[in-house]
């Protein structure tokens, strides 16, 4: 009599393991499908995360006279690098050295030594010179994307 009762429990054991079983197996299925695989998605992370270097424009330093207001001759050596924002940019400068060193030239014997002392003179430079180096180059040429001046030399004696 007791073999009787124990039957039905064991049925049912029995049904919920293998349903539990099909549902667990029907889930990874699923899931399987709906995700990409773990390849392309460690890929893609990395693609998106991954910092673009700044491309810059290095010129070399150069020396040049300037005067102040009591007429007393000094110097400046400046070295700096041009941060561009495309790759057309960049090699147009390239080519063009030359005569960007020269106009830079020009632009900075005509500055004044006391206000290039404090920061706010070298800011004010830096602008001048974007401005300097954004003006065409050659006749027909794409705008130059000239993000910002960075210096990494810069001494008034």
């Amino acid at each position: 009599m007791t073999s009787t009762r124990k039957t039905p429990w064991l049925w049912m054991l029995l049904l919920a393991l293998v349903a539990a079983a099909a549902s667990s197996g029907a889930m990874y299925v699923f899931m399987s499908q709906a995700r990409p695989p773990v390849d392309k998605v460690a890929k893609a992370d990395t693609a998106e995360n991954k910092p673009q270097a700044p491309r810059l424009v290095t010129i070399a330093p150069m020396t040049v006279n300037l005067q102040n207001e009591r007429n007393e001759q000094s110097l400046l050596y400046v070295g700096f690098a041009l941060e561009v924002g495309n790759d057309a940019t960049q090699t147009l400068l390239l080519q063009y050295m030359p005569q960007i060193r020269s106009q830079l030239l020009t632009l900075l014997s005509g500055q004044d030594s006391t206000p290039l002392a404090n920061p706010q003179g070298k800011e004010l430079l830096a602008g001048k010179i974007l401005e300097m180096v954004k003006q065409s180059l050659a006749g027909k040429q794409p705008e130059l994307s000239v993000l910002n001046v960075l210096y990494t030399d810069f001494i008034v004696q």
